[in-house]
């Protein structure tokens, strides 16, 4: 599916962009500029520029579903190939959360093809992690 690791993060950032603006009521054409931008932005970038770029992109997340008042809220969706969705803001975040899993997956595998250990990508350590940091 990905050649390298560097598609796989570009096209992870590219699909938080997707959610975020269509979270945010932006139409499709809306959703493919802002797609277009971001996605110039991470090419040809280090890992440490892309990883500055996410983070600063993750405050518009951040500051999104800091605003709502209502997280399930319907949302209406709709795009020319596959119609309209009428979705909760909280299963959109739930499906952004899955993808980012799915291809911390594919990272991990890439990684240990290669011969680097991977590292866990279950939520759990995270929190362990977390905890033992704090």
């Amino acid at each position: 599916m990905f050649t390298s690791l560097e598609q796989v993060m570009i096209h992870l950032f590219k699909t938080d962009v997707v959610w975020l603006c269509a979270m945010s009521d932006k139409n499709y054409e809306e959703i493919q500029q802002s797609v277009g931008k971001y996605s110039a932005e991470m090419e040809n970038k280090t890992l440490e520029e892309m990883k500055r770029g996410y983070l600063k992109f993750s405050e518009q997340y951040i500051e999104f579903l800091s605003s709502q008042e209502d997280l399930d809220a319907i949302k209406t969706l709709k795009h020319p190939m596959y119609g309209q969705l009428e979705t909760r803001v909280s299963e959109l975040v739930q499906h952004v959360v899955n993808h980012g899993t799915y291809h911390r997956g594919n990272i991990t595998a890439m990684l240990r093809q290669l011969g680097y250990p991977g590292p866990s990508t279950d939520y759990i350590f995270y929190l362990y992690e977390k905890q033992t940091n704090q």
